[in-house]
């Protein structure tokens, strides 16, 4: 056999290793909530795929190998084409995803306030600045100058609407670090709000619940309220912590938020989407993703919780505004590529 086709035989096993491994890790590893067990998992996983593909073109076998090789590949290939199709479909032409900079890709902790102005008939003021921030993941990795400079972002945008949308925290020794973090936290024109993520519940969701309530945050896990703003009819507000803890349903909705204003959600992950879409939101915050955290040009994420078809961005799906945000976090590993932190700031107006 040439060297030639020996190379491109290692090459195709490899691409279709590779694919197989993003796959196993996107749809099984990357849920498990022991981030020790995952670290483990995912080398395991790499190695056991990289011999499966390396040691039949090392030792020369021909025939199936290939063929099966080259088969992965080409599956791999039609689901990733058709995935693009389906966020052509709904990702909006300003989508907020930031240009990459070849030259800078560590990114770590170049947070940015992404901005969009969003026109939403029916909203009872004339304009209303909603803040998100979200997976926080407070960690003592990053200096905490990083952290304070989160809360003067914050104030500084000034919103009407805080919400932040989970995972505030990876571990529970990290408590003591959120409560003071909250405890300087800017409070928005009509209030902050919250959803809880998959960390909280994974951690403990009744001590985080009341850190956040301690710290005058309304967390909303499966329930409505109405926001009162002087001179209209208020906003109406929900929040899910689907799949991890209380799912929003149509009688929380009725009880909690009444009315015909558009209906704005929170969530942790944009799996929501489709649950929330059939009781009347109009909008929805989510994040969980962290856009990837380590992005590649031109491909984008790579590994990333929730599927890559909603990754990050601003996206309108039968006539629902999603939200995912990159958040502000960066934990295991404490490191962002070509992937900045971000604030999203949007302003809608009637």
């Amino acid at each position: 056999m040439s060297r030639g086709r020996t190379l491109l035989r290692l090459l195709v096993a490899g691409a279709a290793a590779f694919g197989l491994w993003a796959v196993i890790v996107n749809h099984e590893i990357i849920a498990w909530p022991e981030e020790a067990e995952k670290r483990v998992a995912t080398v395991l996983v790499a190695f056991v795929l990289a011999a499966i593909a390396a040691v039949p073109v090392w030792l020369r076998w021909r025939g199936p190998w290939t063929r099966a090789a080259v088969v992965v590949v080409l599956a791999l290939l039609v689901g990733e084409l058709r995935r693009a199709w389906l966020r052509y479909c709904d990702v909006v032409e300003d989508a907020g995803i930031p240009p990459i900079e070849l030259l800078h890709p560590v990114t770590t902790m170049d947070l940015k306030r992404v901005h969009f102005d969003q026109p939403l008939p029916g909203l009872p003021v004339a304009r209303l600045r909603v803040l998100q921030l979200t997976d926080l993941h407070i960690t003592e990795a990053l200096p905490s100058d990083y952290y304070a400079r989160i809360e003067r972002e914050i104030a500084a945008s000034d919103p009407d609407l805080l919400v932040m949308t989970g995972d505030y925290l990876s571990a529970s020794s990290r408590f003591p670090l959120l409560e003071r973090w909250l405890a300087a936290l800017p409070r928005a024109r009509y209030g902050n709000y919250a959803v809880l993520g998959n960390h909280e519940y994974w951690t403990d969701p009744a001590r985080a619940t009341a850190v956040l309530t301690h710290a005058g945050v309304v967390v909303l896990s499966g329930k409505c309220t109405l926001v009162p703003i002087p001179g209209s009819t208020g906003i109406r507000l929900c929040g899910s912590d689907y799949p991890w803890g209380p799912v929003l349903t149509q009688e929380a909705v009725t009880a909690g938020a009444p009315g015909d204003s558009p209906l704005f959600v929170l969530a942790h992950t944009s799996e929501n989407m489709p649950k929330v879409r059939p009781l009347g939101a109009r909008v929805l915050f989510a994040g969980h993703t962290h856009g990837g955290q380590m992005r590649l040009p031109l491909i984008g994420a790579v590994i990333i919780p929730s599927g890559r078809r909603y990754d990050l961005g601003h996206f309108v799906v039968d006539g629902l505004h999603l939200w995912v945000s990159a958040g502000v976090g960066a934990d295991e590993p404490p490191l962002r590529i070509y992937c900045p932190p971000e604030l999203v700031e949007v302003d809608f107006t009637r």
